[in-house]
């Protein structure tokens, strides 16, 4: 019996920083930090969703886990341990869907030819077992065979995002990371594409990593979420729990955000005003925007299991002053 290991994607404290040279000319470089100390695991089977607002690190993230970027700490893919020296072998079980799927089709090939390019690259197939696989994956994502010999062009963007679905698919990866999949198209056809990764999920073995600035999105997909704020995980838990029981001010933010027409009538209690301080350089990163923020929240918290031992599931949350039971806690007095 082939041995399949549980855990498919394993991030154990992985930083980045980059060098800011935009300071000035006689200036030291400085370093910003856009990843701080990240751990998550991500069970086979599984979508796993990840939501902050834009420059927040989640595109970061992806992209370490892809071995675009560097990193510090340690990412492994099904048991295997990301490194410069395995990195085709390890890009062998990760796959990626992105934003925009005009600028990750090359204009001048014919469908088919891109969506062979994963086997070319890791040597796989003959002619025509690739051929063949280009019509199964045409066909998993709802195209036709006649579809392998156009170009992009002659798509429209929801085509080509299932071109880029079923090109993402074809070298049957562990892990398959969707970097803001739907928010280049129109609702009607994003809510296709969602429909479109929940089937192939549920047909294919694969998990997958759903990165998006709409919780409302990552509700409806996923099984779990993280939610990201520069670069730290502040809340992670179960979906159903996460989105209607948030802990973290911030989450609070995030759903506060959906437009009205989106919302169901529950949500309408997460009202949310923001507040303006100065930041802790040792705190809380939300310090400076939390109504709730008190002098605890001069230092950094700890990212905490807030269920009973006896509970199931999980709830994960970065926070001196958590909602409780639904209910926010005071804004202090400011004097």
């Amino acid at each position: 019996m082939e041995n399949k290991c549980k855990e498919i994607l394993e991030i154990e404290h992985v930083t980045n920083r980059y060098r800011d040279s935009g300071a000035g000319f006689f200036s030291k470089d400085k370093m910003t930090r856009v990843l701080n100390d990240v751990s998550l695991t991500i069970h086979r089977d599984e979508i796993f969703g990840l939501v902050g607002e834009s420059g927040c690190g989640k595109s970061t993230l992806g992209k370490a886990v892809l071995g675009m970027i560097p990193f510090d700490g340690e990412i492994r893919v099904a048991g295997m341990k990301y490194s410069r020296n395995n990195r085709k072998e390890f890009t062998r079980s990760v796959q990626a869907v992105f934003q925009d799927p005009l600028s990750a089709l090359n204009p001048r090939r014919t469908i088919a030819q891109t969506m062979e390019e994963p086997l070319l690259a890791h040597g796989m197939g003959t002619k025509e077992s690739r051929r063949q696989k280009v019509i199964e994956m045409l066909k998993l994502v709802g195209l036709d065979e006649s579809y392998a010999d156009r170009l992009p062009r002659e798509l429209s963007g929801g085509q080509r995002q299932r071109v880029c679905i079923g090109a993402a698919l074809m070298i049957d990866p562990e892990l398959v990371i969707a970097d803001e999949a739907t928010s280049a198209l129109d609702v009607s056809v994003g809510a296709q594409i969602l429909n479109l990764f929940q089937e192939i999920h549920d047909r294919k073995d694969f998990a997958m990593l759903f990165i998006s600035h709409n919780l409302n999105v990552v509700y409806y997909l996923c099984d779990r979420i993280a939610v990201m704020y520069r670069g730290s995980i502040v809340e992670q838990g179960d979906a159903e729990s996460l989105y209607n029981n948030p802990l973290h001010p911030y989450t609070r933010m995030l759903l506060s955000a959906i437009p009205e027409i989106e919302k169901a009538d529950e949500l309408s209690r997460y009202a949310f005003t923001e507040t303006r301080r100065e930041s802790v350089p040792d705190g809380c990163d939300f310090y400076h925007r939390c109504p709730y923020a008190t002098d605890a929240c001069r230092t950094w918290p700890e990212l905490k299991n807030v269920l009973s031992p006896g509970e199931k599931g999980e709830h994960f949350v970065r926070c001196h002053n958590p909602v409780r039971d639904g209910k926010a806690p005071e804004a202090p007095d400011e004097g």
